[in-house]
């Protein structure tokens, strides 16, 4: 156990030093407002929100979407719930040449975004995605990232199919992010769609009655190998996988 937190430190102080960053330890980490995307430092524009530091340590120093094990050929990237735009953020350090599209249906986190995308070189879209076309409703929580949604014809977010999102960025995807709070289960309902996805980083939600096993079975049955699969609680946990 201390051996693998000694290993952890160094790697996250190796990946913060590739982003112009210091790295001590959790306690006395603080939000940066500036970082080196693509060679070049960028003022980045975060919310001091309570958990932000902790989603940026796991997104951007521990990896947690295992990019560092990805070739770096890969080309159309989509990022489903990108919160203020980290996974894109290090997924454009990661893939250079990369078409990003970013999806996020919170409104309050549009400038965050946009500034991120502006740094990033990415597209993001104000949009819920799910398995069809319609509209949710959010229930907006003070943690941004822990903000849900709900399919409702009177909602007022404009939700946009998985199908339509991996139309727009050419018809297949090499890896799609997704982290969207339980709604991933929606977008396992179109079952076709995922074989026009190659790899896929996914944190998954257990909270509509789902469990870990049941959660692999499913990505196992949409064609996908699994490489991991973390439980982290008995709410959710993250499997990274590929088709190859």
């Amino acid at each position: 156990m201390l051996f693998q937190k000694i290993v952890q430190l160094i790697q996250r102080k190796i990946r913060a030093k590739k982003l112009g960053l210091k790295f001590n330890r959790v306690a006395n980490f603080n939000l940066p407002d500036n970082l080196i995307v693509q060679g070049k430092r960028q003022p980045v524009n975060l919310p001091s929100e309570k958990g932000m530091d902790g989603e940026f340590i796991e997104v951007l120093l521990d990896d947690c979407y295992g990019l560092e094990q990805l070739s770096e050929s890969l080309i159309k990237i989509i990022d489903v719930g990108a919160n203020v735009g980290l996974f894109s953020i290090a997924a454009r350090n990661r893939f250079p040449q990369a078409i990003i599209h970013a999806y996020e249906p919170n409104p309050n986190l549009e400038s965050y975004l946009k500034h991120q995308s502006e740094i990033a070189k990415f597209e993001y879209f104000m949009e819920a995605v799910g398995a069809q076309e319609g509209k949710v409703r959010l229930d907006i929580r003070e943690v941004s990232g822990k903000t849900r949604s709900t399919v409702s014809e009177s909602g007022d977010i404009p939700m946009v199919s998985l199908k339509r999102a991996i139309e727009r960025i050419g018809g297949h995807v090499d890896l799609a992010k997704v982290d969207c709070e339980g709604a991933e289960w929606l977008l396992f309902e179109d079952r076709e769609i995922w074989q026009f996805v190659q790899n896929l980083a996914l944190e998954y939600h257990l909270w509509s009655g789902h469990s870990h096993a049941e959660t692999r079975q499913v990505i196992e049955s949409l064609g996908f190998q699994i490489k991991k699969q973390i439980p982290i609680d008995k709410w959710y946990g993250l499997i990274l996988a590929s088709r190859t």
